[in-house]
């Protein structure tokens, strides 16, 4: 009512009052467009969220940096440095809305990519109305199979997609859980996957030499050259701790990804080559 300026009976033709979904920031519920009949969804941020978040904030701030003291081997105070300025931007629908409406230019010549419509009319900086899409959770394998969709090529769209992001465009989605990524069988049939990105309200822009180092890093990995990957590590602040974060990375064990080095042979000549 304060946003949108109506009861959202008036706003709306039909407005389900129970939420099909909610999170920490907003819940979503199913309504109808007056006119057209088209069904959306209605994104809403918790009431006094904004209030609480300046606290929130100060209270995680000074949590960290007190462990940061406690433990300096362990330093924490990125977790406040970089939770501060995100907060608010989330909190602020339109950027959500503007987020979204840049990653459907970027693959507005892909089908197999969908970003939800969103309606300027209905939307405010706490309300964000945008068309509604179905699609599965990214983590039901059974449902994605039942789909008569193949899991495997689900799986290398989703990849496609964020490396897309992350080395073409350097512009990402920061929060693809798998409830943020819906899954659904392509219309054009054959077994092919249809990926649906939901909740837009944080990307991070990345810089050129970071992406560049970044590559030559994931370049490192796959080859399983150590060589390679000790000095990547190094250029990202890991130190003599870039097997930890090699297998962060790669979310495989240290050892398995010496494994690869050993299968291809690739030498520390050959990955300057």
């Amino acid at each position: 009512q304060e946003e949108l300026g109506g009861a959202p009976e008036e706003v709306f033709e039909q407005f389900e009052r129970v939420p099909i979904a909610s999170a920490s920031l907003a819940q979503v519920h199913v309504a109808t467009l007056k006119g057209t009949g088209e069904r959306v969804a209605v994104k809403v941020q918790h009431r006094g969220l904004r209030e609480t978040a300046v606290g929130d904030v100060e209270a995680v701030s000074f949590v960290v940096r007190v462990l940061s003291t406690i433990f300096p081997s362990m330093p924490m105070w990125w977790v406040a440095d970089e939770l501060a300025p995100m907060l608010p931007i989330e909190l602020n629908f339109d950027n959500e809305r503007r987020n979204g409406d840049r990653c459907r230019e970027m693959f507005q010549e892909d089908d197999r990519v969908v970003i939800p419509k969103f309606y300027p009319n209905l939307s405010t900086k706490r309300v964000l109305t945008m068309t509604f899409e179905e699609g599965l959770s990214s983590a039901d394998a059974e449902g994605i199979t039942g789909l008569g969709v193949s899991p495997e090529r689900t799986a290398a769209l989703i990849s496609e997609v964020f490396c897309s992001q992350m080395f073409l465009h350097r512009f990402v989605h920061c929060d693809p859980h798998p409830s943020n990524l819906l899954v659904r069988r392509h219309p054009s049939g054959g077994g092919s996957p249809q990926l649906v990105l939901l909740d837009h309200g944080l990307y991070r822009e990345l810089d050129p030499d970071f992406v560049l180092e970044y590559s030559r890093l994931w370049k490192a990995l796959v080859f399983g050259d150590v060589q390679a990957i000790r000095r990547q590590c190094q250029v990202f602040g890991a130190g003599d701790m870039y097997p930890l974060l090699a297998s962060m990375i790669m979310a495989r064990p240290w050892n398995d990804i010496l494994d690869r080095q050993a299968l291809t042979g690739q030498s520390e000549g050959e990955e300057d080559k």
